[in-house]
């Protein structure tokens, strides 16, 4: 049975920016930084990206992350997808789908392994808790 691990915990403030109707739905693009902690390495690092979002006709958002935590040598990427699940207009819940990409020796075993995000964001808030999937 699969487990998760926990990797890191982003806290991020959002700043969104709406592109209006699309064929898909609303379009808004969400830019957001923060910090990362993680029993994996000491202190904060850095964390920038954007998600990409799509409010679908159920008034929940389909989510396209591309983000960073780290900086020069220690940088990891990371690109998400999933739904956020709107509770009110300024409270949602993420839940993504991820994969990692980094040049960092020391993290380099998350090139190989996949991972999901739960968490919330609230009044431009994001916290959200990234999880190692382990076979």
């Amino acid at each position: 049975m699969p487990t998760l691990e926990e990797f890191c915990t982003i806290r991020a403030t959002m700043a969104p920016r709406m592109l209006g109707n699309m064929p898909g739905g609303t379009r808004l693009d969400f830019a957001f930084e923060g910090t990362a902690t993680s029993p994996h390495w000491e202190g904060e690092r850095p964390v920038s990206g954007v998600d990409y979002v799509t409010v679908r006709s159920d008034g929940n958002m389909a989510l396209d992350i591309r983000a960073t935590i780290g900086t020069k040598r220690e940088t990891v990427a990371y690109r998400g997808t999933g739904v956020s699940i709107v509770k009110s207009p300024t409270e949602a819940h993420p839940q993504e789908l991820l994969t990692f990409e980094t040049g960092n020796e020391d993290l380099a075993w998350l090139n190989d392994v996949v991972g999901v995000g739960l968490g919330g964001g609230e009044d431009g808030g994001l916290t959200v808790v990234l999880y190692i999937v382990r076979p």
